[in-house]
């Protein structure tokens, strides 16, 4: 895993806290060291003063969305080359390549469906840390 810490950093922005606090314990059991944040600005602050290795960044927030924040962070020089992967609870099973567009639109490598296996969730990480 290429990272700039050791373990990998993992910044975890969404509003909803069982979200937060069910992720950051697996991705903390799993070796990972996570920090998190309840809305796009609070995550804006929080990566600026952390420079994590990845930001899961919840898509629908209030304060500031996660799609703002993601673009803020981008034109931002001391924080555009931290990877975002945004989590969406509003994904459609049927058409997955919306979410990969909304991603790939927004400078975003990926998304992730809210409900996913923590297991599986646990493994998209290390791949995208690995990118």
């Amino acid at each position: 895993m290429t990272t700039n810490h050791t373990p990998p950093l993992i910044l975890l922005v969404d509003d909803e806290l069982d979200v937060l606090s069910i992720y950051k314990t697996k991705l903390e059991n799993s070796g990972f060291k996570v920090v998190a944040a309840a809305n796009g600005e609070e995550g804006l602050r929080v990566a600026t003063a952390n420079h994590p290795d990845l930001v899961l960044m919840d898509v629908k927030m209030p304060v500031m969305d996660g799609v703002t924040a993601q673009q803020k962070l981008h034109e931002n020089s001391a924080t555009k080359d931290i990877k975002v992967v945004f989590l969406t609870a509003f994904s459609d099973p049927l058409r997955p390549e919306i979410d990969v567009r909304l991603a790939k639109e927004n400078g975003a490598l990926d998304f992730i469906k809210k409900g996913i296996g923590l297991d599986d969730l646990v493994e998209r990480v290390k791949n995208y840390l690995i990118l």
